[in-house]
């Protein structure tokens, strides 16, 4: 009676270690299939994609556009000479808009800033450093002198040193106003651009009165900049992705000037292509 018995306790226990057997073979076989991604579908969001021209012909007999162009990140292509790309991208509406709102606009797909490369520049090297500032003070200890850069109320965040042959350059982001009425005035706010020379003491501003700056890059072996604006304009538009659209602009840093990189006529003639009109 206690053979039967423990005979018939090593079957229960021999077929409870089959089926331990058989799901963990079962897991290895899933885990396996997976990475090799035999049944995988790639899945691919692209939502950088033009719509149709069957499409874009009923947007156009109403006066309506779903598309609207934009520039993404400079990228540097000869360093040498100091030659760049621009890439050009489109970002869908979710509602169509009226052509006659905009006649200049611009979208961008970047989600990713940081093709803003770190390749040489004029500068050797540079430091970042982190946090949300109400001001800045210098101060110069061998001639034990103290300066406060601002003297009304602000907020500044992302400052970064730039080492220059001939100079020391500071920027960094400046808030000025509680844009996003929230009540408070931070980075989440527009950014105006600042440069701050230890050389000459001297500040300047960079910003173009409408729209918030978004990113920056110096151009190769100079000063200059090339600045990236997210376009107020659109603010309150919703669109298929979640950034706002964009604009390229370049900084002349001896003269002070900024000015549009893409000409009109050029960003006229790639919103009618996107748009699909003749």
């Amino acid at each position: 009676m206690k053979i039967e018995k423990i005979k018939n306790f090593n079957q229960i226990i021999l077929a409870i270690a089959s089926i331990i057997g058989i799901i963990f073979l079962i897991f290895a076989l899933v885990v396996l299939i997976s990475e090799s991604g035999i049944f995988n579908r790639p899945y691919y969001h692209n939502s950088n994609s033009l719509i149709s021209e069957e499409k874009t012909e009923k947007f156009n007999q109403e006066n309506l556009r779903k598309q609207i162009v934009s520039y993404q990140s400079p990228l540097l292509i000869d360093t040498l000479n100091a030659v760049y790309i621009i890439p050009v991208s489109v970002t869908t509406l979710k509602k169509a808009e009226r052509t006659e709102i905009y006649e200049v606009a611009a979208a961008s797909e970047n989600e990713n800033l940081d093709l803003f490369s770190s390749h040489s520049k004029g500068y050797s090297h540079k430091q970042n450093f982190y946090g949300q500032y109400a001001n800045l003070i210098v101060f110069q200890s061998v001639i034990d002198k103290t300066n406060l850069l601002f003297n009304e109320r602000i907020m500044l965040n992302e400052l970064q040193a730039y080492y220059f042959k001939d100079d020391i350059l500071l920027v960094f982001y400046l808030n000025e106003k509680d844009t996003n009425k929230d009540g408070l005035v931070n980075s989440e706010d527009d950014n105006n651009l600042c440069i701050y020379s230890f050389k000459t003491e001297k500040m300047r501003k960079i910003t173009d009165n409408a729209n918030s700056i978004k990113n920056y890059q110096f151009i190769e072996n100079s000063k200059n900049l090339l600045v990236e604006f997210a376009l107020n304009q659109y603010k309150e538009v919703k669109f298929d992705s979640y950034s706002k659209p964009t604009k390229i602009m370049k900084y002349e840093f001896e003269t002070e000037k900024l000015s549009e990189i893409v000409p009109d006529e050029i960003q006229a003639q790639m919103q009618k292509l996107v748009e699909g009109k003749k």
